[in-house]
C-alpha cells in the first residue's frame, strides 16, 4: 500500500458516492408482477395491469438502511454508501465503506496469514507521507469490542496539523490461519452522519 493512499481514498471515495447517487436517481429498475415487467423509477409509483385487467399502483422505495454479507462477515451500512470489495490477492480481500468526506472503514480478510503482526506497518503506511509533510503523530494502544464479546486488539494514530487531524484505529483478530485486519479513519471535523455510519458499523460488525 502506497503512503499516499489514505489521500487518494477521500477522492475516489468522493467519485464513487456521487456516481452512486447519479445512478440511483436515474431508476432503470423493472419489477415482474404477476407475470407482466413493469419498468420503475426509483421513488416514483408506476400503474400496473394484472393478468385479470385490475390495475394497481407499485412504488420501488430503497431501505435507509442496507446488510452486506458475504462469507465470513456481515455489517450494517447507510444505503447512500456502497461497500466495494477487491481481490488484492489470493490471501486479502479489501473491503471499502468510505463517505465523500473520507471517513470510512477499510476491512481486510485474511486466509493463511495473522493480520495482528501487520498492525505496525499499517499505522506507518497510513500515516507515514502525513508525518514527512510535518503533522505531528501519536500512537497508543486500542481496543474494540465487537457484539459477541471478542475483542479487536491494536493501535489508535492520530495525525494532526494545523489545517485538519485524523484518527485512524488500526485493529486487527487472526492467528496463523488468518482473520481480519479492521481500519477505520475520521477525520477532526466529525460530520454526524459519519459518525452515525461507524457507530453503526461497529455494532453490528460480525466477523466469523
Amino acid at each position: 500500500m502506497h503512503p499516499s493512499f489514505p489521500h487518494r481514498i477521500r477522492a475516489a471515495a468522493a467519485a464513487a458516492v456521487l456516481l452512486f447517487g447519479g445512478s440511483a436517481l436515474a431508476g432503470g429498475y423493472v419489477l415482474e408482477l404477476d407475470g407482466r415487467r413493469v419498468e420503475l423509477d426509483l421513488d416514483q409509483p408506476a400503474e400496473a395491469v394484472l393478468a385479470d385487467g385490475k390495475r394497481v399502483t407499485v412504488r420501488l422505495e430503497r431501505k435507509a438502511e442496507q446488510v452486506y454479507r458475504e462469507k465470513g462477515l456481515s455489517f450494517a451500512h447507510p444505503a447512500t454508501i456502497q461497500p466495494s470489495a477487491t481481490d488484492i490477492n489470493a490471501q486479502v480481500r479489501q473491503l471499502m465503506l468510505v463517505s465523500a468526506n473520507g471517513n470510512g472503514v477499510i476491512l481486510q480478510r485474511y486466509s493463511g496469514l495473522d493480520p495482528t503482526a501487520l498492525i505496525d506497518l499499517m499505522v506507518k503506511e497510513m500515516t507515514d507521507e502525513e508525518v514527512a509533510a510535518g503533522y505531528e503523530r501519536k500512537i497508543t494502544p486500542d481496543t474494540q469490542k465487537l457484539a459477541d464479546g471478542r475483542q479487536l486488539r491494536g493501535k489508535l494514530a492520530r495525525t494532526e496539523s494545523a489545517d485538519e487531524a485524523w484518527d485512524r484505529h488500526i485493529l486487527a483478530i487472526g492467528d496463523e490461519r488468518g482473520g481480519f485486519l479492521v481500519v477505520t479513519m475520521m477525520e477532526r471535523d466529525r460530520e454526524p452522519a459519519d459518525v452515525a455510519m461507524l457507530q453503526r458499523f461497529w455494532a453490528s460488525l460480525v466477523l466469523e
